[in-house]
């Protein structure tokens, strides 16, 4: 395999890893910008693999390696980044309860709030809620999260790249 796939993928998983653990030590984070920022993290450090590894293979690199090698990148970030969920999450989960805590209450206040949803339902679905976000915090919820985040940005931005640096070498000639 590329070195860039694993230098930019393990660096990528790192600085998304920090990420998330200064949130969840933060008392005043926010998710929103918690997403954003990771999600600039990998389009950075996508975008220096796929633009290294062109250089690497001598200045010409077809489509479908750009979107292999984007897609190999965004899985070594995403594995990187469950294997530090994993790391703090276990034995117990103690690390994420203060944040889970808060998302609940944001949850209630949110679904107490919303006019759409009858009042007889409201507790339904604040208990359906619930449920989802305590998944999120489990190493399976978030392995999946996390994956399928990493799949699709990476591929979205694998694709873009591809645009812009790869070469369609079906029609090449020599």
């Amino acid at each position: 395999m590329q070195k860039s796939i694993w230098i930019f993928g393990g660096i990528a998983g790192v600085l998304c890893a920090v990420l998330e653990y200064l949130f969840f030590n933060s008392s005043e984070g926010s998710a929103n910008v918690l997403y954003d920022t990771k999600i600039v993290v990998m389009v950075v450090c996508l975008s220096f693999g796929l633009v290294w590894l062109r250089r690497q293979l001598g200045g010409t690199v077809s489509i479908a390696r750009t979107l292999l090698s984007g897609i190999m990148i965004s899985l070594v970030r995403a594995i990187v980044m469950i294997a530090s969920f994993t790391f703090f999450y276990y034995p117990t989960g103690d690390f994420y309860k203060p944040k889970l805590e808060e998302s609940y209450v944001q949850a209630e206040k949110k679904i107490s709030s919303d006019d759409k949803i009858k009042s007889a339902d409201k507790e339904m679905v604040l208990e359906e809620t619930k449920k989802q976000i305590a998944n999120q915090y489990t190493p399976q919820g978030y392995m999946l999260i996390t994956v399928g985040m990493s799949l699709v940005t990476g591929f979205i931005f694998s694709v873009l790249m591809a645009a812009f640096i790869s070469t369609n070498l079906m029609y090449k000639t020599e």
